[in-house]
């Protein structure tokens, strides 16, 4: 697998480095972490020569696939299978010839989109399918420095209606095929038409600071420090607030993301803080769906909001009603542990703890017991 780093070079340089492998291959499969550049840089590739542009959908860093002209045209007459459908003429199933080009959209919307086999899963198949027609893809990870990652991603909405037009336009100027119906910051208001640019609405969930309330920085801050603030903002403002922390595997504790502030409606803040601060990828596992980027366990901690708690609770079909007061670890808090692979932490505002890992919860517990004593002692 050929590497970029794009951090290495302007986005123009990158633009003909990926072209240049474009003429080479007819089918390349861009992958990497959030940020690093993927559909940013496919954009800026489409012209005549690009017949088809296709990204995962899923919430972990899309893989973006682009196919040549060319290409297109022949996967297009080339009958993949004749397949039956759910209707009958008489005793006989009425078929529908399926392309190679419906294959390859089809893999994509399931394998990685529905399925969430993950980025090898999805190249392994597309690979197996143009085998077929005598392509083998090639798969060019895109990288950057962790610095200019995170960068990236909290800026990323500054400039998402720009992209995503840019995409609409050059759709129509050169024919191509795309399945985008929106990026992080910036979403297409008629996806049949593939018309029409608009931010996200105030109660849709953007994954990106647009979601935050507002960010305060965590430089020269500790745990304890964080918690603090966090429980200011539970009693102060009934608004959820976290942040993240790295376990590293010799015992550290390291605060790598800012303390972040939800909005009053649509929260959830957790996915949006791994995706801003640290980048994950689809890898699908006995257990989990997604993997982050970081080397030790990651530590989302987020405060207790009732409303948005509880709004999560009764949106579960699966789950009784609840007799009692809500519990303090909701069905996403404990799915996205699995999930994500990660732990989940919980506060409330009245310092109550509740983790995905009993050990983390005695830890946090006996911090905040400190906090609570330190108070009384101070006379607040």
């Amino acid at each position: 697998m050929k590497i970029l780093d794009t951090s290495a070079h302007t986005k123009e340089e990158s633009v003909k480095i990926l072209s240049g492998e474009l003429e080479k291959c007819p089918v390349i499969i861009l992958t990497g972490p959030q940020g690093g550049g993927k559909t940013t840089i496919a954009i800026k590739m489409l012209d005549g020569n690009v017949g088809a542009m296709f990204e995962g959908r899923a919430r972990s860093a899309q893989p973006v696939i682009l196919v040549r002209k060319d290409f297109v045209d022949k996967m297009n007459l080339e009958i993949f299978e004749k397949r039956k459908l759910p209707i009958f003429e008489g005793d006989e199933p009425v078929c529908v010839d399926v392309s190679y080009f419906d294959q390859l959209k089809y893999l994509i919307e399931t394998v990685f989109d529905v399925m969430e086999l993950g980025e090898p899963e999805l190249v392994k198949q597309i690979t197996g399918l143009t085998r077929k027609l005598g392509v083998v893809p090639e798969e060019i990870e895109l990288i950057a420095s962790d610095e200019e990652l995170v960068k990236r991603r909290l800026s990323r909405h500054l400039d998402a209606k720009e992209r995503l037009s840019t995409l609409l336009d050059r759709e129509k100027e050169f024919g191509i095929e795309s399945n985008l119906w929106g990026i992080q910051g910036a979403k297409i208001t008629d996806i049949i038409n593939r018309e029409g640019v608009a931010d996200y609405e105030e109660d849709q969930i953007s994954r990106s600071v647009r979601d935050f309330d507002r960010i305060i920085p965590t430089k020269d801050m500790d745990i304890a420090d964080c918690l603090i603030q966090m429980l200011e903002i539970s009693n102060n403002e009934n608004k959820e607030s976290g942040f993240l922390v790295l376990h590293t595997d010799d015992g550290e504790e390291k605060i790598v993301s800012d303390l972040v502030v939800g909005k009053n409606t649509n929260s959830l803040i957790g996915v949006t803080l791994l995706e801003v601060y640290v980048g994950f990828r689809q890898d699908r596992a006995l257990y989990r769906a997604y993997k982050h980027a970081k080397e030790g366990k990651l530590e989302v901690i987020h405060s207790y909001t009732p409303n948005l708690q509880e709004m999560a609770y009764l949106a579960n079909p699966f789950t009784p009603p609840a007799e009692e007061d809500f519990p303090i670890m909701s069905t996403a808090d404990i799915a996205a542990a699995e999930r994500f692979d990660v732990i989940v932490s919980v506060i409330e505002a009245d310092g109550n703890v509740e983790s995905s890992s009993n050990h983390r919860k005695k830890e946090l517990e006996e911090i905040i017991s400190g906090i609570v004593v330190l108070d009384d002692e101070d006379g607040q």
